[in-house]
């Protein structure tokens, strides 16, 4: 643009007249809010869902009642000692469930829902997340229980032997994690937050078990070439879009004390025309979030700007320019674009790796939900709960 237009806008600016703006805006251009953290299921009391008040509704008794144990099969009947009385939710063809399992990660938000809540709101609330989380808990079971019955006496004492050298070193660092010297310090801050040394051993076990078992049963030698990976990336051309993006710089001028704002636009048009660094005015000036790094804005796609009046600016102003002053009632700004460069889509060489990695992940789990469903066909469930896609057989 012409210097001269560009004086001319910040002048009438500063001489009170109204500028250019559409409507009003918000000085950070950048759409919205970040997005909300995401924090792991130890770190908050529980699931927002799981937290819905079911206290008007009559929990079963049935299910506060112990699955019968009389059908345990040899494997996993030996439960450890501290396991001992806790309450079995399911039994798997004949090996034990214990809701201790299910409501493990939920161990420490549920200690201190315990504290806030009555006896029948707490009991309550355990029904809601087992019944909720019961599946991916008997499928872990049934795989580990397939392993199991192939092994012989020799290779279970083999297998019991890995796992617990595995499970130790697990200690050992959770101990480290804990801040305590001892096992049984860690046991009881274990206890501490709802979970125990054995449950946690139990658990490791059994998934260990499962990951042994798919691991002899899922063999993907899906052979995926060239040609089938340039197809994928074909069909799936959105995924690898990659819009137009900027890179610029803002000097935003706030109005909140306007007599300091037509000031500062003073000394704006005084530094342009005597030829100063952007940067440095924008340092100086700026009440922009960016001003400390001399209004710099790192690579922006095109269409994640708020204000569109800036966006227009970017993408259409010749590299190095100086933008037309833009004006709210909240503040004045200008941009400077530094680089820019054109949409388009990642070349495929770029994500080839990338898409075979992906359709094998797909292809193994097409496998295992494969392997499932022939476990879930032959297994004997015993349960009072209600499993989503489980229809118990007819007796």
């Amino acid at each position: 643009m012409r210097p001269w237009r560009f004086l001319l806008t910040l002048l009438l600016a500063i001489a009170g007249c109204k500028g250019s703006g559409v409507g009003p805006r918000v000085d950070n251009p950048v759409v919205g809010p970040p997005p909300p953290r995401r924090v792991g299921a130890r770190n908050v009391d529980l699931p927002q869902e799981a937290m819905q008040d079911t206290s008007d509704n009559e929990a079963n008794p049935a299910k506060y009642e112990t699955v019968g144990q009389t059908s345990f099969t040899s494997g996993d009947s030996a439960v450890p000692s501290g396991l001992e009385g806790n309450r079995v939710v399911a039994s798997v063809n004949g090996a034990p469930i214990f809701e201790a399992e299910v409501l493990e990660r939920y161990a420490e938000g549920l200690a201190k829902y315990r504290e806030q809540v009555s006896p029948e709101q707490y009991r309550q609330q355990c029904e809601t997340l087992i019944e909720r989380d019961l599946r991916p808990h008997v499928e872990r079971k049934l795989l580990s229980e397939a392993l199991r019955k192939t092994l012989k006496k020799e290779q279970q004492k083999q297998f019991d032997d890995f796992v617990k050298r595995q499970f130790k070193e697990q200690l050992d660092d959770m101990k480290t994690d804990l801040k305590v010297t001892s096992t049984a310090e860690l046991d009881r801050e274990l206890q501490r937050r709802g979970t125990s040394i054995a449950m946690m051993e139990h658990q490791f076990k059994n998934k260990t078990l499962a990951q042994q078992y798919i691991a002899s049963r899922v063999k993907s030698n899906k052979k995926l070439s060239r040609q089938d990976l340039f197809a994928y990336y074909q069909q799936h051309q959105k995924d690898y879009e990659v819009k137009p993006r900027v890179k610029w710089q803002q000097i935003l001028i706030s109005r909140g004390n306007e007599q300091q704002a037509k000031t500062k636009l003073r000394t704006l048009v005084d530094g342009l025309s005597e030829g100063r660094d952007f940067g440095e005015l924008a340092s100086e000036l700026s009440d922009g979030p960016t001003a400390k790094d001399q209004g710099l804005y790192d690579w922006t796609n095109q269409g994640s700007l708020a204000d569109r009046d800036v966006e227009t600016a970017l993408f259409k102003l010749p590299i190095g320019d100086v933008s037309d002053l833009i004006e709210t009632t909240q503040n004045f700004q200008v941009v400077r674009v530094m680089e820019r460069k054109p949409g388009g889509h990642t070349p495929f060489d770029e994500v080839q790796d990338q898409i075979r990695e992906k359709l094998q992940r797909a292809d193994h789990q097409e496998e295992i939900a494969t392997l499932l469903d022939e476990l879930w066909k032959t297994a004997t469930i015993d349960t009072p709960y209600t499993i989503p896609g489980y229809q118990p057989p007819s007796s």
